[in-house]
């Protein structure tokens, strides 16, 4: 429960809510009509307007994160995850994301490690949470990343073909150039942007999706990404000032076919900038 005092006359509730709490717009306008915000302790309506010294009361936790949209509507939601959040769990993105917005349903479609930054994908209803998760399995989404790595590849540009296994008790993965037991295929493709001597920024398409494939598909040519603590080295990364994994989720294209009622996310842009 929050306490706020109007300072100015001719207030619009709505706003003086969204400038003082750090709470959504959509999740304002849920609050009031649910009967959540009470002005001198009677309930209104968002558009009522506030005199100087009207006591606001409103019965709900600021967010204390701020939620980056990069695209939304009615079906689907992408937005921007910090690092050092889980996407799904106790005080993780998706429950930010309701929160904030004041939903009880918007599921997270693909997740990301825990310290990498970027886009997540979000379904707002069942159809289309079922599309999109039929989406990503059929891999009719490019995903690319962002990452600066050690050193510069020979290789300016490189489709990469490995094998991955999960050890899940390590919480950690191992890539082999040869078919193993319990090894699964994995490709990633990547393209030199920037050189800076002892370390290069790259794009990333991500081709199958495992666990850490980056992270561990990067260390395993010999470039691993600057700040990974699991599968870079203290020697390398002391010489950089990353707290985290520089890697991040920057742009979804999607593919879908005609029939599709999420077709029209084909022409849409979904895009961001790495904070690095």
């Amino acid at each position: 429960m929050e306490k706020l005092s109007c300072t100015t006359d001719n207030t619009l509730l709505s706003e003086f809510i969204s400038d003082n709490m750090s709470l959504g717009f959509y999740r304002i306008k849920k609050l009031i009509s649910g009967g959540q915000v009470k002005v001198n302790g009677v309930r209104t309506r968002a558009d009522a307007r506030l005199e100087k010294g009207d006591e606001v009361v409103v019965y709900a936790d600021s967010v204390k994160l701020k939620i980056n949209v990069v695209y939304r509507d009615d079906n689907v939601l992408f937005v921007e995850k910090p690092s050092g959040m889980e996407v799904l769990g106790e005080k993780s993105l998706e429950s930010l994301v309701n929160k904030f917005f004041g939903a009880s349903y918007i599921k997270a479609v693909n997740r990301l490690d825990r310290n990498t930054t970027g886009i997540v994908c979000f379904a707002k209803n069942q159809k289309s949470l079922e599309q999109l998760l039929n989406c990503f399995k059929q891999r009719q989404v490019d995903k690319f990343y962002e990452a600066l790595v050690y050193g510069v590849p020979k290789q300016k540009q490189a489709d990469l073909k490995a094998f991955l296994f999960k050890d899940a008790k390590q919480s950690r993965v191992y890539v082999s150039d040869v078919k193993k037991t319990g090894y699964l295929p994995i490709e990633t493709i990547y393209k030199v942007k920037e050189e800076y001597g002892n370390y290069s920024r790259l794009q990333i398409k991500l081709v199958t999706g495992r666990t850490h494939q980056i992270r561990a598909h990067m260390a395993y040519i010999g470039h691993p990404i600057l700040g990974d603590g699991k599968y870079s080295s203290n020697k390398i990364n002391g010489l950089f000032p990353f707290k985290s994994q520089a890697l991040c989720a920057v742009e979804y294209k999607f593919k879908l076919p005609a029939e599709s009622f999420l077709s029209y996310l084909n022409n849409i842009e979904i895009k961001t900038k790495a904070p690095f």
